[in-house]
């Protein structure tokens, strides 16, 4: 990674607000994660890219992020979730141009990937959802950390349900447990949910990620 000491040198005339940072990756190192979206074993779930701090290890929001080389350019759509939504190419990863991500200058970031569900997830959620995913995030884990990951990995337990900013209430489940809303997100343990469970959320979630028991 390699923070732009000029972004004007590189992008011509292009501007850019003197409150943000832009940071530049090489679309070939991004795509040596991205390309286990491609394999089997985990039809539900895939792994993206964010922008975190290093101070807080939350999510920084990404005002802009583009691609480059030489006279192509592209922007990119930055979703609700803020996952960097990079294209899975071959050939780009030939080609291999910079990709830049603006952060606000407030923070300090860097880039991160995370295991996700990759599928529309809405205001409803059943326990035999849930189940699916788990074994699909424990085998996505695995290839992302080599063939040794299983050894010292702990298996998934559970799901994190994270919501934008302005979601308010909480999860209710048909066999009436709350799972409180704490810093925009629930942690559902998938070892307390009954076989046919239904959850209803208070709105759809921007993403859904692994739980790991901390003790392993």
């Amino acid at each position: 990674m390699k923070k732009v000491i000029s972004v004007l040198a590189l992008l011509g005339m292009i501007s850019f607000p003197a409150s943000a940072e832009t940071y530049r990756f090489s679309y070939s190192k991004l795509f040596t994660q991205l390309k286990h979206n491609t394999e089997e074993g985990h039809p539900d779930i895939g792994v993206a890219y964010f922008m975190v701090s290093a101070d807080s290890g939350q999510v920084c929001p990404i005002s802009r992020a583009w691609m480059r080389k030489k006279e192509h350019y592209e922007e990119f759509t930055i979703p609700a979730s803020q996952a960097l939504p990079l294209p899975l190419d071959n050939q780009l990863r030939k080609v291999n141009p910079d990709v830049f991500v603006e952060t606000p200058s407030t923070l300090n970031c860097d880039i991160s990937f995370q295991v996700l569900v990759d599928k529309p997830v809405g205001k409803t959620l059943t326990s035999q959802q849930i189940r699916d995913w788990l074994p699909q995030m424990d085998t996505m884990m695995e290839n992302l950390g080599g063939m040794f990951a299983s050894w010292f990995m702990p298996k998934t337990q559970g799901v994190v349900i994270h919501f934008s900013p302005s979601a308010t209430g909480k999860i209710t489940s048909s066999e009436g447990q709350d799972y409180t809303i704490d810093d925009h997100q629930a942690i559902i343990d998938a070892s307390g949910l009954g076989q046919e469970v239904k959850l209803t959320l208070p709105e759809a979630p921007i993403k859904v990620s692994p739980w790991l028991p901390k003790n392993g």
